[in-house]
């Protein structure tokens, strides 16, 4: 299951109780840690989570790192899994069908031969 930080809940809590607007450049300089580093932990392209990061996350929005990690459900029947199948399933009908042809034309080869 794909992993991904989402820090707007957490964000908005933050700026309501401190009246106070914080970026995502400002986020990520009071967290000591890249704005790169910040929009691939948002984006769920992080490698590895990094634990010391997320905590420094939490350290300024003031919050707990189950408050800002979520984990995106995958089920067995997703729509991509769907299309997998499908895909799959032409593939080794169009591979049927060559190796069918191919079984035609070797006869047929055979027999123009021995006639």
């Amino acid at each position: 299951m794909p992993t991904f930080i989402d820090i707007e809940p957490a964000l908005l809590r933050w700026q309501a109780e401190h009246n106070e607007r914080l970026t995502y450049e400002e986020l990520a300089k009071r967290a000591e840690i890249s704005i790169a580093a910040l929009y691939r932990m948002k984006s769920g392209a992080m490698i590895a989570p990094d634990l010391r990061k997320i905590n420094q996350l939490c350290k300024v929005l003031e919050c707990e790192p189950g408050d800002i990690i979520r984990r995106e459900e995958t089920g067995r029947h997703s729509e991509l899994s769907k299309l997998d199948v499908e895909y799959l399933e032409i593939k080794r009908e169009l591979e049927r069908d060559a190796r069918k042809h191919a079984s035609q034309s070797r006869r047929e080869s055979y027999k123009s031969r021995n006639s």
